[in-house]
């Protein structure tokens, strides 16, 4: 472990929209060091324990005899996401397993694991004992023996001659010589590998690890072989799109990438992807759609966003971007309010994203994407330019992407692009007001009374101070985006949900007006939510909807009252004993 400075030149490629193979293995090396760190804070904590002092003299007979395969093993981000994790419950006030955690000496057996995957892996003779989690033994970086017996057991693991096998309550498993291969007994940890030009790219699917790098995402389980088919694949046809056009992120991606947790299949164009910060070099990523003019694109895409996000925790872990702070802010590219760190990680992920799609064209889906988001790095770097809680690295951050992205905006895009990114960028702006901003009790009700009387409100009260209250049921607020998509990548598939009597049943979120607004057809997209608003159970969305397609239809002022103030028109409504016409109210409060 060593200390690590981070100088001006490696600053200045972090601090930037493309990717940097040199930085990403400086990056490597500091968290090579606070996983040791992570390692020594577990021994300090249970020092006390005989099985956590054998295990750690293992772990250290382990590096010393393979010390190159210590780093990759100890690299690998099923040991940073249970280091991380073990830390987090030892420091407790009592550690001991609470409900749906394995006991603690399960936890802590894991230093065992570890030299053993270490000795595996380096060719070395060994034994080790270690911990059965339900049934299994996980070799991190190599697979999973089942044993079963007792879930909570212990098993045997030794090495001679090159022979591997783990035992427990009479089962005695071996592992195959080519340990990705399953045997009787064993599941191996496959790696997907894609080479083009020269460079290669090799990714473990991490389909057994029985650490969760993101709890609130269920992984797929282990994977068929047609399964696993699929994901080669889609990797290598990703590959050669990311190597011809993108050569420089790719071989960044190669030095840091170490890992692939699969997720299920999410709705149409609604892909899903994550990463952790304890976990350096993971993604998750969900199957992606089979749009064969666009899947590689597509997916090319998102392993560069989770990237950027895993370079930035790298950077964080290194220096403090930015203080607490209890502010909710808006984000672009969600539903819910963010805090100041979520607007900081999505500023720098997707002037990624849009540097990515500025390189692919001006027209179709990437001339729709640049435009889209470099819209939302423009506006979320103008809440962050100035904003008190970040540090002097964070305002150099944020100052650094500004100037690199200040152009952008006036770059031609096709114009069909250019309204779709600006449909689904106001749409989204405006549906995100409607659900989490409120305004005061009293001015709602000057409002309301003041619409009753048929008389103009003053400044203030039109204009009131809302106050940010997030609304948990404030869901798929991208239903404009995923449209604009389906209509340039699947033309055939939005006729048919145009022309489907209930859309919402193929894609959810969706109804029929959006799908006429989005067409170019205004006049039925205002009827349509005309109609919605003046009966009971309007959505929210309903409002910013209505408020673009007044605009569109030329009634520019009464658009843009709803679109920048939709939750005036709620406020309004919810106080009166029946519907508004929508229609004139934008009108009254475009006054």
């Amino acid at each position: 472990m060593r200390l690590h400075h981070l100088s001006d030149p490696v600053l200045h490629a972090l601090n930037s929209v493309t990717e940097d193979e040199s930085t990403v293995a400086f990056l490597l090396d500091a968290e090579s060091s606070r996983r040791l760190l992570l390692l020594r804070a577990i021994l300090d904590a249970a020092a006390d324990a005989d099985d956590v002092r054998r295990a750690w003299r293992l772990l250290e007979a382990a590096e010393r005899a393979a010390p190159a395969v210590f780093r990759t093993v100890l690299l690998d981000p099923q040991v940073g996401v249970w280091a991380a994790s073990l830390v987090r419950r030892l420091s407790r006030p009592d550690p001991t397993a609470t409900s749906g955690e394995p006991p603690l000496r399960v936890e802590l057996g894991f230093l065992g694991q570890l030299a053993a995957a270490v000795f595996i892996a380096g060719g070395a003779d060994f034994r080790a004992r270690v911990p059965v989690r339900d049934g299994r033994v996980f070799l991190p970086g190599l697979g999973r023996a089942t044993v079963g017996g007792d879930p909570w057991g212990t098993a045997e693991v030794w090495g001679h001659d090159g022979a591997v096998r783990v035992a427990a309550g009479g089962v005695t498993v071996t592992l195959p010589d080519d340990r990705e291969n399953d045997a009787p007994g064993w599941e191996g940890q496959r790696r997907l590998r894609a080479e083009h030009g020269g460079v290669t790219l090799t990714l473990v699917l991490d389909d057994l690890g029985p650490y969760a790098p993101v709890p609130a995402l269920t992984a797929s389980g282990r994977l068929s072989s047609a399964q696993f088919a699929s994901w080669q694949r889609w990797v290598a046809r990703m590959w050669t799109v990311l190597v011809d056009d993108h050569p420089v992120s790719a071989r960044a991606l190669t030095a840091g990438l170490r890992s692939v947790v699969p997720l299920p299949r999410g709705e149409r164009l609604r892909a899903r992807a994550a990463s952790s910060s304890d976990a350096f070099g993971c993604l998750l990523l969900s199957e992606p759609d089979e749009d064969e003019d666009v899947l590689p694109a597509q997916l090319g895409v998102a392993v560069l966003h989770e990237f950027r996000h895993t370079l930035l925790n790298g950077l964080i872990f290194l220096t403090p971007l930015f203080e607490e702070s209890d502010e909710l802010l808006y984000a672009p590219w969600r539903d819910d309010p963010r805090p100041l760190g979520g607007l900081v990680h999505g500023a720098y992920a997707f002037s990624g994203v849009a540097r990515y799609w500025r390189t692919r064209g001006v027209e179709g889906l990437a001339g729709f994407e640049y435009a889209l988001w470099r819209s939302a790095v423009r506006t979320v770097l103008g809440s962050l330019r100035e904003h008190r809680a970040l540090t002097a690295p964070g305002h150099a951050l944020i100052d650094s992407l500004d100037e690199q992205t200040a152009g952008w905006h006036v770059e031609r895009v096709g114009v069909r692009e250019q309204r779709l990114a600006r449909l689904a960028t106001v749409h989204h702006r405006a549906t995100w007001h409607a659900h989490h901003l409120q305004v005061p009790a009293a001015q709602a009700k000057e409002l309301a009374e003041a619409w009753r009387a048929g008389r103009p409100v003053d400044a203030v009260t039109r204009h009131p101070e809302p106050v940010l209250r997030a609304d948990p049921q404030a869901r798929r607020l991208d239903t404009f985006a995923l449209l604009a998509r389906l209509s340039l990548v699947a033309p055939g598939e939005f006729e048919a949900l145009r022309a489907s009597g209930d859309p919402a049943r193929k894609v959810a979120g969706v109804v029929p007006a959006d799908l006429a607004l989005v067409d170019g057809d205004a006049a039925t997209a205002v009827k349509l939510y005309s109609e919605e608003l003046s009966g009971p159970g309007a959505r929210p969305a309903a409002w910013a909807g209505l408020g673009l397609a007044l605009a569109e239809c030329g009634e520019r002022a009464a658009g843009n009252a709803l679109t920048e103030h939709p939750e005036l028109a709620l406020a309004i409504r919810d106080l009166l004993p029946g519907s508004p016409d929508p229609v004139l109210l934008a009108h009254w409060l475009a006054k």
